[in-house]
């Protein structure tokens, strides 16, 4: 689907612009063309032991990336009297 929308606006700080949901992929402003395309990856995170990289550079995101609170047994250290396990 595509779709023109006209919108002219004049010395404005922070603009930010939604058309009914739908990812914009460019912008024209004035004579130049902004394109951005949509980020199309995960939006919440886990921590984990190994690098994690989430390919936002240059994208549009759709809302937030959440990095979710690290699991409570990540690093668990336990001693039962004789024996120390770490998992």
């Amino acid at each position: 689907m595509s779709c023109n929308v006209a919108l002219h606006v004049g010395t404005v700080d922070n603009v930010s612009l939604e058309v009914g949901g739908v990812d914009v992929q460019a912008l024209e402003v004035g004579a130049a063309v902004i394109e951005t395309p949509p980020y199309q990856g995960e939006y919440s995170v886990t921590p984990s032991n190994a690098a994690q990289t989430l390919s936002t550079a240059g994208r549009a995101l759709r809302s937030d990336i959440t990095i979710e609170a690290i699991p409570s047994n990540y690093g668990l250290i336990t001693y039962n009297g004789s024996t120390i396990t770490v998992s």
